[in-house]
């Protein structure tokens, strides 16, 4: 399987993933919205990334909205990465809300599968 890694637009990324807006948890009740965010950034409602979570455990939206505000404040978005692999984002979801919130421009991405494979044919 190819592998490569390439700074793209994050909007750029968001169209080639078929994202029209923040990614959708399969475990979550419904899509985090801009104000879901805002509101845990105000609130200050941050959960720091912890390499002990289960990543496949049930979060309500207003915890991955703390999430990803946790990114948001403390984040170094030059060093923020996202996996696509065959056209999906498979890896970095909370790092890429993160980024679209805050604006930021581009992103680090690894691409993986037909995704590398359409990124050297491009």
């Amino acid at each position: 399987m190819p592998i490569q890694m390439e700074r793209r637009d994050t909007l750029d990324v968001a169209l080639a993933c078929g994202l029209s807006d923040y990614p959708f948890w399969a475990s979550c009740e419904r899509r985090l919205t801009d104000a879901d965010i805002a509101c845990a950034l105000a609130e200050d409602r941050l959960i720091a990334p912890d390499d002990g979570r289960d990543p496949n455990a049930p979060m309500s939206a207003e915890e991955h909205a703390a999430r990803v505000a946790w990114l948001v404040r403390h984040g170094d978005y030059d060093r923020f990465s996202v996996t696509l692999r065959d056209g999906k984002l498979a890896d970095g979801n909370h790092r890429f809300a993160a980024a679209l919130f805050a604006g930021v421009e581009t992103l680090t991405c690894v691409l993986m599968g037909d995704t590398a494979e359409m990124a050297e044919a491009a």
